[in-house]
Order: structure tokens, then C-alpha cells, then sequence
């Protein structure tokens, strides 16, 4: 799939009042909880069962993403090149190859183009490159540009750039191909990062950062810029529940990183108490579930979060895992 751009170129587990998912989704992880000792790309079920290794490399792996179809899985290594690794439902995956230069790699809807960013000509910005092309092409050449998300059609992208002076949030629309396919969407003094974009395309929220590092939660809304979630210390990382009626983000509540969620405007907000410790990434199994990964020392482990109930446990328990991934 090509992109049109203006630039020169974005279980039900019963016992203990327990209820978590049983989709049969496959999550995706790394660990370093393996002979290398290198953090690795593995899958793992809902239910911490299913446990597999992916890849073999001799480095550290960051930051994987599955195809829409579950069978291919995107990362980039710590030298900072994306690489795919392809059938891995299979007992014995292949090995993984080489894309290009950069970092978070996603695939696009038709698991035949990944979106990511990289500096190779000497600013960061989002790139897209189609599978077994040699060289990619530009999305963005705005200053700074990442922390990309592409919507669940394609059809949009939302990220972080410099803008005017600023750090704002920016959306392209991807299906237009005229001059006037790109929007500011923040419009305040702050850094504004790390957006998301509903899946009905009509909502977008984001982290804003004042002088003082406290962030807050926004959200535009019928062209209006709402802040969300003031009374709470420092807000970060918000992501839309699949069904858009939800915003979990993390926050920094005295010396503990807290994980929140509160309705699209603002209302009723709730804090958890999760295990593993401080939460760090966050991302919804489903409207009703929400993966993470916490610190607890030097090791991060994955868990999972029933919103209604307020239980959660771990997927992992030995080394370290982090940056949890699925399709939603």
C-alpha cells in the first residue's frame, strides 16, 4: 500500500473474582529471560500459558509489533534497525530480516508496508517502506517528527513534531493528496506528545507537558482542545479504549507511577493499584482489559488489568519483559 502525502516526502479466568479475557489473541513482548541474555522478541497467551521464543538475536530487541493477521511480527534492535520475522505461528520461526534503518516499526493494514521513524538522512522523522523494497519514502519533513499512530483505516496519521516553534501534535490525512492534507492539531504553548487517534477517526488525545514536566491530558473534539485530567499530578502515555469510550493513561502520583483510566470527557476517573510496580507502557487487550508493563526494582514484567473488577496479574514472572503488544 502506498500513502498520498503532501510533503517532499504517519479469559474469562473464574476463582478470586478474577475475570480476564479469553480472545485467543497472541501477545507480543521482550524478554531477557532466555540463554542470551539479551532481550528477546516472544509470545505469550492471555493466560501466561503458551510461552514462545521468536527471535535468536545477538543484541538486544525492542519495541515488537504483530501484522494484522498474527503472523508477522516488526522490532528494531538496540543498534536501531527494524527487522521482520515472518510465520510465527510456526513451532520454529525463520529468521528475521532486514527492513532498513530506524525504530518502531508498525505494519499497516495490509501487513505489506511498516511505518516507522529514523534519522538516515539526518533528522528523525516517520518513514513507510513496502516489504522487500530497498528504500523508503517520507511521510513527514516536519522537524522531529515520531511517536506516530496510524489509524485502524489508514486513512490518518497523528504524531509529534516540531511545528512553529513548538512541539505539537500534527495529523495527516493519508487519503488526501493535495496541498491541504495536513492539520495542527494542538494549539498551546506546551510539548505536546505521544497521541492517539480513536477508532472511528473522530477523536484524538494526547500528553501536554508544561515547563515543569507536569503533563496533562487532552483531547480535541469537535475542533476544540479539552483538557482532561486536571487534579491529577502528571498525566502520560493516553490511549483510547477499542471501543472509544475510555482513555487509560499513566501517571506520576508522589514517588509511584499509577495506571488511570477515565471516560472520553474527562469523567470518572479511577486509579489502580496493579501488581509488578510502577506502570510504564500501556496498551487495551479489549474494551474491558489492559496490558502493561511495571518496574519493580531493576526487572519489568508483563500484566494484565481487568478495568471493571480492578484485579490484575502477572504474564511473567522470571527476568524481564516489557513493551506488551496486540492487536485490538
Amino acid at each position: 500500500m502506498r500513502f498520498f502525502f503532501r510533503f517532499s516526502f504517519l479469559f474469562v479466568l473464574s476463582g478470586f473474582n478474577l475475570v480476564f479475557p479469553q480472545s485467543g489473541k497472541t501477545i507480543t513482548y521482550v524478554s531477557d529471560d532466555n540463554p542470551s541474555g539479551y532481550f528477546q522478541v516472544f509470545t505469550v497467551n492471555e493466560d501466561g500459558t503458551g510461552k514462545k521464543q521468536i527471535t535468536n538475536m545477538s543484541g538486544d530487541c525492542y519495541f515488537p509489533r504483530l501484522s494484522s493477521d498474527g503472523k508477522k511480527v516488526v522490532f528494531n534492535t538496540d543498534g536501531g534497525i527494524v527487522y521482520v520475522v515472518d510465520d510465527i505461528e510456526n513451532e520454529t520461526p525463520p529468521e528475521p530480516y532486514y527492513v532498513f534503518t530506524g525504530e518502531h516499526g508498525s505494519f499497516t493494514n495490509d501487513d505489506q508496508t511498516i511505518v516507522f521513524n529514523s534519522d538516515f538522512e539526518g533528522v528523525l522523522t516517520i518513514y513507510a517502506i513496502d516489504i522487500g523494497d530497498s528504500e523508503p519514502y517520507i511521510i513527514s519533513d516536519l522537524g522531529y517528527s515520531n511517536q506516530q499512530v496510524v489509524s485502524k483505516d489508514d486513512s490518518k496519521i497523528v504524531f509529534s513534531a516540531f511545528y512553529q516553534g513548538g512541539k505539537d501534535v500534527i495529523l495527516i490525512d493519508l487519503d488526501d493528496s493535495t496541498d491541504n492534507n495536513v492539520y495542527q492539531i494542538s494549539n498551546n504553548n506546551n510539548a505536546n506528545l505521544l497521541p492517539d487517534i480513536s477508532s472511528d477517526n473522530m477523536l484524538i488525545t494526547w500528553a501536554s507537558f508544561n515547563n515543569n514536566l507536569q503533563g496533562t491530558i487532552y483531547i480535541l473534539k469537535e475542533g476544540k482542545e479539552i483538557p482532561l485530567s486536571k487534579g491529577i499530578e502528571s498525566a502520560n502515555r493516553p490511549k483510547f479504549s477499542p471501543n472509544d469510550k475510555k482513555i487509560a493513561f499513566i501517571a506520576i502520583n508522589d514517588t509511584k507511577t499509577k495506571l488511570y483510566t477515565m471516560d472520553v470527557d474527562g469523567s470518572n476517573k479511577k486509579s489502580y493499584d496493579v501488581k509488578g510496580g510502577n506502570v510504564a507502557n500501556i496498551l487495551w487487550y479489549d474494551s474491558d482489559n489492559i496490558l502493561y508493563d511495571a518496574e519493580n526494582g531493576s526487572n519489568y514484567n508483563i500484566g494484565i488489568l481487568n478495568v471493571s473488577s480492578g484485579n490484575s496479574k502477572l504474564l511473567t514472572s522470571s527476568g524481564s519483559s516489557m513493551h506488551p503488544f496486540v492487536n485490538n
